[in-house]
């Protein structure tokens, strides 16, 4: 026994041993490193030039800022190891020269002090200082084309780069990638979108992916998926740029993921995902963006408009945005249109889809709610249920409250009309949620402002607010397990601060929060993030009052 107990033991001192060694000499990134003496030799019968040749890592073109001279190279802030890879260029007979080894000082520190590391390229006929910096989110380089679409939009390359998969990385299934796989390459037209925020500085914009059709050189739409998001070719990259701390859309987006967007029998995701990227467009740095999909049929699975028409379908799934604040009223969505040359508008609604067909048929679902919301207290109890989905209703009302969402009291959601056992039911999706959180709306530069006085009010959200006051079936209940659910997972007071800190990590450790001040100066900043903190437990405790008090 003791001899069977001594070779189990040596057997693991040598695995150890075996594994220290391994840890010791794995490869690290590789770049060339000279002293400031060998470099000064090889530069003395050279001129100083504007360089040619471009930085690359495992032989992918970094992105590069122009008028810093700078390339970025995007890795991830999960590990403080170096990634492994190959610092090189892009030019036969050309070479990138470090004075230090960058990789000996701590990844996570490079990043977040937004430190420039200057090196040399040399050319045969020349050579030119650059610098490097370390970015902690992925990044997305534009650079015009000389192409165009069937119908004369101009296309730009669009090389999207993955921070978390750069190099050997592991992709989420645990394979390891080759070298290149970090980043994807397709072509995209590009266009302003949002309704106050054309007035920033910093321009939200809505992509459209192409590609080369191979047999006849044309541009065809084309899907791709980009950082683990919906493989599809329909883009938004939101500018962040009103919300002072960067971070309150994603941690809206990111909480309603986990308490309302999966619950429906559906199988389907009524919501959307936010993740960060740097944007460069021709070669100078644009800032910090939050790249996501948008709302969409597909995402709600349904069947085009045209399709459903066409089949016979007796109830036309639909989607229509709530753009503008407008309180309920059926006379909205009946008779004239408010505006001849807007035919898909109605009472603060767009309605969206492939078809058009200018008849009041396309508007019933929302005529009907309208209605029922107008309507006595014994009409909406006998038929608020029938025309929304009570979960749904009942979420999104929380939902708002929870995040303190007075901006969405009255617009910013989408509305979804689908088929629920051959009739139609409507079902709510949050959008829009940057002034969320302390921030309100005000009319400013920025259309917001910090508001911590607004921490114990109620947002009396309609149609949620009247059921929950009457009781439909059973609501104030429902209401009160749906809370209890919430408080003991993502809007616990820990969980809830720590997802703050883990997204303030992100955007200022990954420098790109410094980088974004540097660009749009003008822009709005949060650097303390304590008071929207303490305004997020605040908020959460009256609302805990508040549901205790439904029942009473």
């Amino acid at each position: 026994m003791k001899k069977w107990v001594g070779a189990v033991s040596l057997i693991a001192l040598l695995f150890f041993v075996a594994w220290g060694i391994f840890e010791q000499t794995k490869p690290a990134m590789e770049m060339q490193v000279l002293t400031e003496e060998k470099l000064n030799k090889l530069l003395e019968h050279l001129k100083e030039k504007e360089g040619q040749a471009k930085l690359t890592f495992s032989g992918e073109t970094l992105p590069y800022d122009a008028g810093s001279r700078t390339f970025f190279l995007p890795l991830s802030m999960e590990e403080r190891d170096f990634e492994t890879g190959t610092l090189g260029t892009d030019t036969e007979g050309a070479e990138a020269v470090f004075l230090d080894d960058f990789t000996k000082l701590d990844k996570l520190t490079l990043m977040e002090q937004n430190k420039s590391i200057p090196f040399c390229m040399i050319e045969k006929d020349g050579y030119c200082y650059y610098n490097l910096k370390i970015t902690g989110v992925s990044v997305m380089d534009f650079t015009s084309s000389d192409y165009i679409t069937a119908d004369g939009q101009p296309l730009f390359l669009l090389k999207v780069y993955d921070n978390e998969a750069a190099s050997e990385a592991k992709d989420p299934q645990g394979t390891i990638r080759e070298a290149g796989d970090f980043v994807t390459t397709c072509y995209t037209t590009s266009r302003l979108r949002g309704n106050t925020s054309l007035n920033y500085e910093k321009k939200s914009l809505r992509l459209n992916l192409y590609d080369v059709n191979k047999k006849d050189g044309s541009f065809e739409k084309t899907n791709e998926s980009f950082l683990g998001m919906r493989k599809d070719n329909d883009w938004i990259l939101n500018s962040l740029y009103a919300d002072g701390s960067k971070i309150k859309d994603k941690l809206a987006c990111d909480l309603w993921e986990q308490v309302g967007a999966e619950e429906n029998s559906y199988k389907q995701t009524f919501g959307t995902h936010v993740e960060y990227v740097e944007v460069f467009i021709n070669g100078a740095y644009q800032g910090l963006y939050g790249l996501m999909f948008p709302i969409d049929r597909k995402q709600l699975g349904m069947d085009a408009v045209s399709s459903q028409i066409e089949s016979g379908a007796q109830v036309v799934e639909r989607i229509y945005k709530k753009k503008y604040t407008s309180d309920w009223h059926a006379e909205d969505f009946k008779g004239a249109l408010f505006d001849e040359n807007m035919p898909d508008y109605r009472g603060g609604f767009y309605l969206k889809g492939d078809l058009i067909l200018q008849n009041e048929q396309e508007w019933q679902s929302l005529y009907e709610l309208a209605a029922c919301i107008e309507g006595s207290d014994e009409e909406f109890k006998q038929n608020i249920t029938s025309l929304v989905n009570q979960e749904n209703v009942l979420q999104n009302w929380l939902f708002y409250q929870a995040i303190g969402g007075f901006d969405n009291y009255a617009k910013n959601y989408y509305y979804a009309v689908k088929n629920r056992n051959g009739q139609a039911q409507g079902y709510f999706i949050p959008w829009d949620l940057n002034i969320s959180f302390g921030d309100v709306y005000t009319d400013n530069e920025y259309y917001c402002k910090a508001d911590y006085s607004v921490v114990k009010e109620l947002i009396r959200w309609q149609p949620g607010q009247r059921m929950i006051e009457l009781n439909v079936d059973n609501s104030a209940s429902l209401l009160k397990d749906m809370w209890n659910e919430w408080r003991s997972n993502s809007f616990s007071d820990v969980t809830i601060t720590k997802q703050i800190e883990l997204l303030e990590k992100t955007v200022k450790g990954s420098g790109a929060y410094e980088r974004e001040k540097e660009r749009w100066p003008a822009g709005r900043y949060e650097e303390d993030f304590s008071g929207m903190k303490q305004f997020t437990l605040e908020r959460l405790a009256y609302v805990d009052e508040y549901i205790n008090g439904l029942l009473q």
